[in-house]
């Protein structure tokens, strides 16, 4: 009797499987034509939506060219430039959308032409207008050539839009069809899954004890699993070591490139001040420009490579971190500067500044660099004013693994920048203005963005060109001795 259960409920599953596939199979049909009949529907809404805002596009250029010759004020040109340079985009896109109906492309075709004839019209009317007047422009007749072209752009937009209405009607109707099918399809599917539940549930029931023996089979493989992931991590923490060691030496290579890069630097810099001072009243103009362009050359690419030699220092030669009195520092970085503010007439205020754990070092090297690109970055005519400021933040101090962290800012009345540049000017090598106008190689302030995340702070900056800059700095007061 178990047996004959067994090859009835057997069968009874076969059947139901055999059913359930043959209604997947339907029911597949059934939505993937309701999608393709949603997606052509979207697609004849795509097209209608192309035509009005590509008719409307090209009215806007009308009226912005109309402003103008009636007011010659420059703005209502503005529409008319942004006009040209879109509606070819719409027009391509039309004919992209629109390959499976000739008739359609035909329509585009002569409404490409005549969107064409209406712009070298308005370009005509501008020439005209900008090389003899007004006066002229009406004498000329062209100004009478509009209605009739743009009625006739608007004839086959109406033409366009007639055929996608009916063919929107049609496709809207075919896509009720196939979502009352799916929705069909699905419903029988569900009863189909209800009646494979309950054959489970006896299926479950007589093959209980095979799924206790199966529960201790994967209860065995989850345990020899866990023995490989334990494996697998230790190998990973020896390619994570191995991975550390390579990045040092990868650094250590770096340093003596750079270091080997000065010696041949040094010799070119060494022989053309010989050769200029042996031979330069012996040379043409022209050679001594060349010498002259060989040695700026070689004076950047020694200021260059220095540069990258502090980049890496920031982490290479990295000093603990000690209690620093940034107060201190300062005033010793604006001693530092002592020449270069007398040169612009500049002057720096620095406020009380806390004491932070820190790189001394680093510390020095940040706020040189801040207050230096304040010097270096001031206005024509107007003397640089920086201010340097900075507090504890006391929402920080909840902060168990900073405990509490400082803000310092460096103001200035100089340039400034516009602050969609503001990720560019923390990236090496970056630079907002030429050489020409600048000094430096773009790097000062990506050396102070990593010195920042090296001490777990960040730096950011806001700005408006011509109103000065405000860089502000936060780093934490004090540091884990596990970080």
């Amino acid at each position: 009797m178990p047996s004959v259960i067994g090859k009835r409920l057997a069968i009874a599953f076969a059947l139901a499987i055999l059913l359930l596939v043959t209604n997947a199979v339907i029911s597949f049909r059934a939505t993937n034509t309701l999608i393709q009949n949603n997606a052509r529907v979207v697609q004849t809404l795509e097209i209608i939506q192309d035509v009005d805002a590509m008719l409307s596009t090209l009215k806007d250029a009308e009226t912005g060219q109309r402003g103008y010759i009636l007011t010659g004020d420059e703005r209502f040109l503005g529409p008319y430039n942004s006009a040209v340079e879109h509606l070819g985009g719409y027009l391509n896109r039309l004919k992209v959308i629109t390959t499976d109906s000739p008739a359609q492309q035909e329509r585009l075709t002569a409404l490409d032409q005549a969107v064409t004839h209406r712009l070298d019209t308005l370009k005509n009317n501008l020439d005209l207008y900008n090389r003899e007047g007004l006066d002229a422009l009406r004498k000329s007749g062209q100004l009478n050539l509009g209605k009739d072209q743009m009625d006739h752009v608007r004839e086959i937009v109406a033409e366009i839009q007639a055929q996608e209405g009916r063919t929107l009607a049609t496709r809207t109707e075919e896509s009720r069809v196939s979502g009352r099918d799916a929705v069909l399809t699905f419903l029988a599917a569900n009863v189909l899954v209800l009646g494979l539940l309950g054959l489970v549930y006896f299926l479950v029931v007589r093959d209980l004890g095979e799924r206790k023996r199966a529960a201790e089979r994967l209860q065995a493989a989850n345990d020899q699993l866990e023995t490989r992931v334990q494996e697998r991590t230790l190998e990973l923490n020896d390619a994570n070591t191995e991975l550390e060691r390579s990045n040092r030496e990868l650094q250590d290579f770096a340093f003596v490139a750079s270091h080997d890069l000065q010696e041949p630097l040094r010799k070119i810099q060494a022989f053309g001040d010989r050769l200029k001072t042996k031979h330069g009243p012996e040379m043409n103009e022209e050679a001594q420009d060349y010498l002259a362009r060989m040695q700026n050359a070689a004076r950047r690419m020694h200021t260059l490579i220095n540069d990258l030699l502090t980049f890496s220092r920031v982490t290479t030669k990295a000093q603990p971190f000690v209690k620093t009195d940034l107060d201190s520092i300062a005033n010793d970085v604006i001693d530092d500067l002592e020449v270069r503010l007398q040169q612009t007439g500049g002057r720096v205020d620095v406020l009380e500044l806390p004491t932070i754990e820190a790189d001394p070092l680093q510390m020095r090297q940040l706020l040189q660099n801040l207050i230096g690109n304040a010097l270096k970055f001031h206005r024509g005519g107007v003397a640089p004013i920086i201010k340097v400021s900075g507090h504890l933040n006391t929402e920080g101090k909840k902060n168990r693994r900073s405990n509490g962290l400082c803000e310092i800012r460096v103001e200035d009345n100089g340039i400034g920048f516009d602050e969609k540049y503001l990720d560019r000017i923390f990236t090496p090598f970056q630079r907002l203005h030429g050489r020409g106008e600048y000094e430096g190689t773009g790097i000062g302030l990506a050396v102070c963005r990593k010195i920042v995340e090296r001490h777990g702070g960040t730096l950011t900056a806001t700005s408006r060109t011509d109103e000065g800059s405000t860089f502000i700095v936060t780093l934490p007061t004090k540091h884990d001795e596990e970080k």
